[in-house]
Parts: structure tokens; C-alpha cells; sequence
């Protein structure tokens, strides 16, 4: 290939150049390229180029990039004659990554800024015959750049400023840092790639932010490439309206198995907004444990202990030894909400007391768990109102505070997360209220 002294160069310059044969015969022009993704290579290599033919009844024609003999800057040349060039072939494979069609003008996640971009062009490097991906451009000199005016814009931009940030500082970043939502509108999901690892590293807030500024489609589409773990998580962080949105276009499956990974209160503050046919439905089919305690939070008002606790905490059995207890927290695969308590209980299950790590390792592993138990055994009961659970979180400068019904039997937790996300909610809704223009 004639690299015309140049180790790079953009899509906009390649795209639409004649395609000529070993005879130098026009075939059609360049339409687009394929790029191949492995878990080695970092910068995707072009696998083939698809040549387009005719103006309005148009076909097309895959070839692979290995049969480019010379590219020029008005055309490229492929080492066969017309005639081998079979066109008609269908170029609506999914499953491969398409540099216009999946990657110029979408929507893509910059994963090392967490931020939604759109991409204006795509720099492209030059390695003896290869072509492969290296940066995608998000400046605006590369949209002016793709509508053929660079020479212009750049001229007169000269005459005014000639250390203008538009000329000295192109706007690109690395594929590396690139996740692309390439859409399969069938199954509404992207095709993962080898930077889905680094999107999984992403943590579920700045997530939820990204999936904010995406459009529907592909809110959905990245949505579905998550694991379940993450996907509750970012569930749990998005209002409502964002959460109906996708359950929308959610399996039925799908739908259950987030609910079921959520914790109880997120699960039951979502499952309150919906209608009652439904939740009791999902309910009837979900696994049993946790429909039960759904089914139990559901029968509480959302401003009360009941309405906000979860149901996940570590409980002890009060006849265990401090070392027999370490062990178990040690094997428990369980996530409780919040570790930072642990609850001793009798064998009905009523609370006897709480202590934490810090307490049991200072102890004798052969003592019995009751001596780690703190002094004051603080509980409130699934009908107190937020504003007293709030006082005695400040009263005894606690973070959570455990829930039991009246017979002390344990039911569960609240943190003062829980609290806060009450009385934040609460104070947006007022303030949506009074500003809903805005």
C-alpha cells in the first residue's frame, strides 16, 4: 500500500474513493470498512473493505483488506479483476464491527472519562499494509473536516488566529478508552468487545450517569451488556421514571431477576409504584424467600421503619462462641447491605443485642458471642416515622439501626443511607413542585 509518507490518516479522507481492479478498472467506491476485535490487539485491524455500485439502486460487495495492493489519495486498488467482485452480498452482519455504521456519528462511551461522546471522524494508522483503528475524533474540526470545508475553515481561521486551539489541538481520543453501542435492533444489544472489561470497571454510579445521557435505544442496549450484579445496582440509583422506561423494554425474565437482586427496600419502592396485578404476578412466580419478604415490606408505608428497612443483615445465634461466629462471617457468600453491625439472636429470633468485628477479634475465640454484645440493645419497630428513627440514629451516633415487630423478633435493618434517601427524595419532589418549569 503507498503510505504517501503518512502513518495516519482520517475515515472522511478514505471513505467514497474510487475502487479500481488489478487492471486499474473502476469497480465502485469505498462504502465503509470491517474491523477485526481480539483480546490482544488494542487497536482493531480492517478485515475487509465493502465497495458500493450504482446511485440508486445500489449494491455491495465485501473484499477482503488483505487484497489492497496501493492506496492513493483518489483511490485504492484491490489485486483482483471486475469480475471476481461479487456484489449483492448482504452487509447487515451484526456481529462485526463497521467503522460508519457502528462508529461514526453513534453515540459511544468514553470509558476513561465515563462520559457519553459523539464521534465526528475516525483516525485511522497506517502499518505497512495494515489499517487499523487508533483514535476517535470528537472535535469539531473533524465534522467540518467530513463536509469537505477543512481546507476553507482552516484558511480563515488562520487570518485571525494562528495558535487558534481549532488548529493546534486536535480533539482525539484513544479506541482503548472507547466502548462503541453497536446495535443489534433486533435483540437491542450491543456487541461486546474486548473494552467490555474496562466497562465493567466502571463503577455503578458513573454508570447510571452515562446511561443518563444515552438516548433510549441505547440506554437499553448498554443496559443489557451489564452483568446482573451491576445491573441491580444501577437499577437501584435511577428514579423511577428511568426504571419504568426500561422495564418497558424488558424481558419478563429479565425483569424478575433484577427485582430479585435488588435489596428488599430498593425492590419494594420500585414494586410500590407499579401496578398491583403485577407485583402480585411477579410475586407468585419469584423465588420463594425473597417474595416473602417483599410480599411483607409491601404491607408497610413507605415513610415508616417497615416501608424502608431491608431485609438483609447478618443475625448470630446466641449459643455460638466468638471464634465459631468469625468463621461463619468468614464463609457466609451473602451481601447484607451493611456489615457494619451484627445481630445476636435467640432461637426465635429475637434480638438479644449487636456488637461488630472490632469486638468479637478482641475476644477469647472460645468465649461465648453474648460478651461482645454492646450495652444498649437500640431497636425501633416497623411502624416508628423517619423523623423518630432519625432521632436516635443522632441520639446514640449510629449509622443503623436494627427493626424488630412486637415480639423483638428481628425483621431488618435501616441505615441512615435508607434515611437519606427518604428525605432527599421528599425534598426533589417539593422542589419539582415549585419549579416545574425547570
Amino acid at each position: 500500500m503507498n503510505q504517501n509518507g503518512k502513518m495516519f490518516l482520517y475515515f472522511s479522507q478514505l471513505v467514497n474513493i474510487d475502487v479500481v481492479d488489478k487492471e486499474e478498472k473502476h469497480i465502485g467506491s469505498l462504502y465503509d470498512v470491517i474491523v477485526g476485535q481480539s483480546e490482544i490487539a488494542v487497536y482493531p485491524k480492517a478485515t475487509h473493505l465493502i465497495i458500493a455500485k450504482g446511485l440508486f439502486n445500489r449494491r455491495y460487495a465485501v473484499v477482503p483488506w488483505g487484497l489492497v495492493k496501493e492506496r492513493t489519495k483518489h483511490s485504492i486498488e484491490i489485486n483482483l479483476s471486475s469480475k471476481e467482485v461479487k456484489f449483492d452480498i448482504p452487509v447487515n452482519n451484526r456481529e462485526k464491527l463497521v467503522l460508519k455504521r457502528d462508529i461514526l456519528d453513534q453515540q459511544v462511551v468514553d470509558i476513561s472519562n465515563h462520559n457519553v461522546i459523539r464521534v465526528n471522524d475516525i483516525h485511522l494508522l497506517i502499518v505497512e499494509r495494515d489499517l487499523m483503528l487508533a483514535h476517535v475524533d470528537i472535535g469539531a474540526r473533524g465534522f467540518i473536516r467530513r463536509l469537505g470545508f477543512e481546507k476553507i475553515v482552516d484558511t480563515i481561521v488562520r487570518l485571525f488566529n494562528e495558535k487558534a486551539i481549532y488548529l493546534n489541538k486536535e480533539k482525539l481520543i484513544s479506541w482503548k478508552h472507547i466502548q462503541p453501542l453497536s446495535i443489534n435492533p433486533v435483540s437491542k444489544t450491543i456487541k461486546v468487545d474486548v473494552s467490555q472489561r474496562q466497562l465493567n470497571d466502571i463503577h455503578p454510579a458513573d454508570l447510571s450517569e452515562i446511561m443518563l445521557n444515552l438516548d433510549h435505544k441505547h440506554r437499553l442496549a448498554l443496559f443489557r451488556t451489564l452483568d446482573l450484579d451491576t445491573k441491580s445496582e444501577i437499577f437501584s440509583l435511577l428514579d423511577f421514571p428511568e426504571q419504568k422506561s426500561l422495564l418497558d423494554d424488558l424481558s419478563y425474565k429479565e425483569t424478575l431477576e433484577i427485582i430479585s437482586n435488588m435489596p428488599s427496600d430498593k425492590a419494594v419502592d420500585l414494586l410500590d409504584e407499579l401496578p398491583k396485578e403485577s407485583v402480585n404476578k411477579m410475586l407468585s412466580v419469584m423465588e420463594t424467600p425473597k417474595a416473602k419478604k417483599l410480599s411483607t415490606l409491601l404491607g408497610y408505608k413507605s415513610e415508616s421503619a417497615g416501608g424502608l428497612m431491608t431485609t438483609e443483615f447478618f443475625a448470630l445465634p446466641q449459643q455460638m462462641t466468638v471464634g465459631e461466629a468469625l468463621a461463619m462471617i468468614k464463609m457466609d457468600d451473602s451481601k447484607p447491605e451493611s456489615m457494619q453491625y451484627l445481630y445476636i439472636v435467640d432461637e426465635k429470633g429475637q434480638l438479644l443485642g449487636a456488637t461488630n468485628l472490632r469486638r468479637l477479634i478482641s475476644l477469647d475465640p472460645k468465649e461465648n458471642i453474648l460478651k461482645a454484645k454492646f450495652r444498649n440493645n437500640i431497636f425501633i419497630y416497623p411502624t416508628d416515622s423517619v423523623k423518630e428513627i432519625a432521632v436516635l440514629m443522632e441520639k446514640y451516633k449510629i449509622n443503623v439501626i436494627p427493626v424488630v415487630n412486637e415480639e423483638k423478633i428481628l425483621q431488618g435493618i435501616i441505615t441512615v443511607d435508607d434515611i437519606l434517601d427518604h428525605l432527599i427524595s421528599i425534598a426533589w419532589r417539593r422542589w419539582r413542585k415549585k419549579n416545574p418549569a425547570i
